[in-house]
């Protein structure tokens, strides 16, 4: 471990949390580009030729060392979720407990990953790459809400594509070789009036779910707040008249939503009152609408739908669905909602817009990449498993081509949740993995 310096790794990383690099489409907020120009500043002054480049305002780095045949290329992403006011402390100041576990936004995802490409790119350059490697590096700025400005832009900053790319971007010290495609679709339902006689209450319900990324919900164990509202609401025959909800992204988890609806009652101090019958039979059959179904590839997650955002739009009602599925089969997904849709609210009484996404990750486990990095798993004592992760990644911009793929991240969670956090010994250990991987496939190649 005598090549990286643990001390510096995590000064660099506490130095990358204090940048608040939130982006919020919705709200059209944007991170601004200090923390990029940070990192390229500090990459130049370690020798490394590091560049800015911008896309409608969203920012990344960029740059390659070596002009070897081979093109590795290590990526990862600065940008981060939105925060909820439930933080025991700062998340844009990392604080340290017990002297080995961090805690602040993007520490796990994924500043730990870009402060560890930073600090092992002074290294590669001593290797000799030759006429064999050239090894490349995308710091993305927009990786949370698709990564199309950052990734999608690759072949503009490189003029071709990778032949292999280490995308770390992951967790739990496995080597993740799939993900799902994270799709998205609108729900639009007009309001109505109408009236019913009964008690007006408010009816808060509250998730329970390890992290907040909707693409990790265990079906059987995990509780959505607005599916639990669905369930209660239909069953007690709610008629609901508004719902608020801290809602703060499409692929976070609200923790929390409130219902404020007419419970039927037929006690004579009971009053007529007016309600929304369309907002009533969004919530009436939202449990029903998340279990649509349609074929996919073998995934170990199956399919996940996600209903993480409700908006009152005036004159309907606008739900997000974050979608999750081992597929790219747009048009049978599309279809698949659109007859649970009619069949739920009634042909031409809503309004569905979908939206493809950027693929999936399917690397195959024999491929040089794998067998590479799993060989180096078992060297140095990590767990050595090839697994799938229920999250995206911007890999898919790469796996979708045919390209080599892999995600991988240290111990770490609270991935996208309160209370984010890192354990600094497995960072350490795994930035120095990233730097044995590095040299091995230089050695195969």
């Amino acid at each position: 471990m005598s090549e990286i310096s643990k001390k510096e790794l995590i000064d660099l990383l506490g130095k990358l949390v204090s940048y608040n690099t939130v982006n919020i489409p919705t709200e059209d907020v944007k991170a601004p580009k200090d923390c990029p120009e940070f990192i390229v500043k500090h990459l130049q002054e370690k020798g490394i030729d590091a560049k800015l480049f911008e896309d409608e305002g969203y920012y990344s780095v960029y740059g390659k060392v070596g002009e070897g045949k081979f093109n590795l290329l290590l990526m990862a992403h600065f940008d981060v979720v939105p925060v909820s006011d439930s933080w025991d402390t700062d998340p844009f100041e990392m604080v340290i407990k017990d002297e080995k576990t961090a805690y602040g936004r993007g520490v796990i995802d994924n500043k730990n990953n870009v402060t560890s490409i930073m600090t092992i790119l002074p290294e590669i350059k001593k290797l000799d790459l030759g006429d064999k490697m050239t090894v490349c590096f995308e710091l993305s700025g927009d990786e949370e809400i698709g990564g199309i400005h950052s990734a999608g832009n690759y072949l503009k900053k490189f003029d071709r594509m990778p032949d292999a790319v280490m995308n770390l971007d992951g967790a739990g010290e496995v080597i993740i070789s799939r993900r799902r495609n994270a799709m998205g679709a609108t729900l639009r339902i007009p309001k109505k009036k109408a009236k019913a006689k009964g008690i007006i209450e408010e009816k808060k319900f509250t998730s329970v779910q390890y992290g907040r990324h909707t693409a990790y919900q265990h079906r059987g164990a995990d509780v959505h707040c607005m599916i639990k509202a669905s369930v209660v609401s239909s069953w007690e025959y709610y008629k609901v008249i508004d719902c608020q909800g801290k809602f703060i992204k499409g692929n976070v988890v609200p923790d929390e939503c409130t219902l404020t609806a007419i419970i039927p009652s037929e006690d004579k101090n009971a009053k007529e009152h007016e309600y929304d019958a369309g907002l009533t039979s969004l919530f009436e059959n939202l449990r029903y609408l998340v279990n649509t179904q349609f074929p996919t590839e073998f995934s170990t997650y199956g399919i996940t739908i996600g209903s993480n955002m409700l908006f009152d739009r005036g004159e309907f009602w606008e739900l997000g669905l974050d979608i999750r599925a081992m597929s790219q089969n747009y048009k049978e997904i599309e279809n698949a909602l659109r007859s649970m849709c009619d069949e739920l609210f009634g042909e031409k009484q809503y309004e569905l817009i979908f939206k493809p996404g950027q693929g999936m990750v399917n690397t195959a486990k024999d491929s040089m990449l794998i067998s590479t990095v799993l060989e180096v798993s078992k060297e140095l004592g990590l767990p050595s498993q090839i697994v799938e992760m229920g999250g995206a990644s911007d890999s898919r911009y790469f796996s979708r081509e045919g390209i080599p793929t892999f995600d991988f991240g240290p111990d770490g969670g609270g991935v996208h949740a309160n209370n984010e956090w890192l354990n600094l010994d497995s960072f350490h250990k795994i930035t120095q993995f990233y730097l044995t991987v590095v040299k091995r496939i230089l050695e195969k190649v």
